[in-house]
């Protein structure tokens, strides 16, 4: 299974979302808005790319000495993993040539995309960012089969079910990018009737806030989902993770970020994104 990379303009459209209210007031009321002075990583050079990776890595072998787990309980070392992906996009962006990196599992295609090996380098999706997959109701359902075959009870099976039915990552999201997503949209329609550009650098910064609270809420919901369990559930859990993660690739493929900010900035300034961001928001909440 290779999963399809997300685009620029549908990650921070998504984020705008955020701006609207939901049914119903959630999370904290004091999210952060829009921090101008908290800029987005650029691209690094191939050199830094490597040494970004190799300083992970070795978070990653601290977080996971005791268990899989550990990624998803330690805010910085996945907040590590999060900035080393963010940078790893960036410079693959650049659609240069950015060397071998197949000591990290990444191979070139050769049309400017990369692959990674997350068999054999789990590092690249760790125990939380996998656990999502479940709040699909098929793949719950796939998952639940083979959970109880390797010792789960159908209690096991129904607590983790009312565990994701009270606790939807997506809503955490939404809450996070709320004051947010309003902060920056009321920026640029202000900017936008002035006659001010809107650079590149301000529309990857909001991007990158929006992403890095989108992975903390996920990585929270999956430590909450985790610690639910007693020790064998979850080591069932963690083995049965690790195992469905041996059969998947990770294809990274540049974005282009240059045209689709430009779309984003179009729909911002006809004023169509607040019909966008309803649909969108309906979708998300059903």
């Amino acid at each position: 299974m290779t999963p399809k990379p997300k685009s620029f303009a549908r990650l921070a459209f998504i984020a705008l979302v955020a701006a609207l209210p939901l049914v119903a007031p959630i999370g904290d009321t004091h999210a952060a808005k829009f921090d101008e002075k908290l800029k987005a990583p650029e691209a690094p050079t191939n050199e830094a790319l490597k040494v970004a990776i190799r300083e992970y890595f070795d978070v990653y072998a601290r977080a996971t000495a005791e268990s899989p787990a550990g990624m998803a309980h330690d805010k910085a070392a996945h907040a590590k993993w999060f900035d080393t992906q963010w940078l790893l996009q960036r410079a693959i962006d650049t659609k240069r040539d950015l060397g071998d990196l197949s000591e990290f599992g990444i191979v070139a295609k050769g049309d400017g995309s990369y692959s990674i090996d997350v068999a054999n380098f789990p590092q690249w999706t760790p125990l939380n960012s996998s656990l999502t997959r479940l709040l699909e109701p098929t793949l719950f359902e796939i998952y639940a089969t083979d959970l109880r075959a390797r010792g789960f009870r159908d209690q096991d099976i129904d607590a983790m079910q009312a565990y994701i039915d009270a606790n939807q990552p997506r809503r955490a999201v939404f809450a996070e990018n709320s004051a947010l997503g309003e902060s920056f949209a009321t920026k640029v329609e202000k900017q936008l009737s002035k006659k001010q550009k809107i650079g590149m650098p301000q529309m990857m910064s909001y991007l990158y806030q929006t992403s890095r609270n989108s992975a903390e809420a996920k990585r929270a919901w999956a430590a909450g989902l985790l610690d639910s369990m007693d020790s064998r559930r979850r080591r069932i859990l963690e083995s049965y993770v690790a195992e469905q993660n041996g059969s998947i690739t990770r294809l990274i493929a540049p974005d282009d970020v240059d045209a689709q900010s430009k779309w984003l900035l179009g729909v911002i300034a006809s004023g169509q994104y607040r019909q966008l961001m309803e649909r969108e928001r309906k979708e998300a909440l059903q």
